[in-house]
């Protein structure tokens, strides 16, 4: 073989040997992206943190006596006399109204206009346009220990589950008193709420809950409480 043909060969065989070695590197890097792709998609997403418990105060009208958003205007009365605090409500704000011998409860007066709620979470008030404060001051202990009305989780079927207050409640179970009626998603009887909740700035708030026709009693998580 002549010395030109041999330095032929030898590039030739030099330029084969890096384009296997270019080959290989390409299917490392292709092997390695197609790895970590696949471990990616099939890892479990890390856990999202815990929801807190959403807080909030009810005040349907202004200073001024005028409704605020998202609160409507569903029945207006032109007078009525507001004798008492509220039994329902936990704001010590909040108060009871007669009007027509019917009872509203709680009602917010302002400017001497009462706007009264049926439900938290129901956004059609009843308005008093001259309302009549003749209430005794607010008490004071501390009523907000006990909200108006509590949106929870059940422990067992991680359904929610809308508790409404119970005004004057004296019923108990497992030693402590029955605050809150809940209702399912269906509004059908789902058990009740008892004591007061447990308080947590880095996790929701927690209650005692007591399902209906059972005497077991679990603690649940508060998603939402108004007061």
């Amino acid at each position: 073989m002549s010395e030109d043909s041999q330095r032929q060969e030898t590039s030739r065989s030099w330029w084969q040997h890096l384009w296997v070695w270019f080959l290989g590197l390409v299917a490392a890097i292709v092997s390695g992206i197609v790895v970590a792709w696949v471990t990616g998609l099939f890892e479990p997403d890390p856990p999202s943190p815990p929801r807190l418990t959403d807080t909030r105060y009810v005040h349907p009208s202004s200073s001024g006596g005028e409704l605020q958003s998202p609160y409507r205007n569903a029945k207006t009365f032109k007078a009525g006399e507001c004798p008492n605090r509220s039994r329902l409500s936990s704001d010590p704000d909040a108060l009871r109204c007669h009007v027509e011998d019917t009872i509203h409860d709680p009602c917010w007066v302002n400017a001497g206009t009462a706007v009264c709620l049926a439900a938290p979470r129901d956004h059609d008030a009843t308005v008093i346009q001259q309302a009549t404060v003749t209430a005794g001051p607010p008490p004071t202990q501390n009523l907000r220990a006990v909200p108006w009305a509590l949106e929870i989780r059940d422990p067992s079927s991680g359904s929610t589950l809308q508790c409404a207050g119970l005004p004057g409640a004296q019923d108990t179970a497992a030693g402590r008193r029955i605050n809150w009626d809940c209702n399912d998603e269906d509004d059908q009887p789902a058990g009740s709420g008892l004591g007061s909740p447990v308080r947590s700035d880095e996790k929701p708030w927690t209650v005692l809950y007591n399902p209906e026709g059972s005497s077991e009693v679990r603690r649940a998580d508060v998603l939402t409480v108004w007061y």
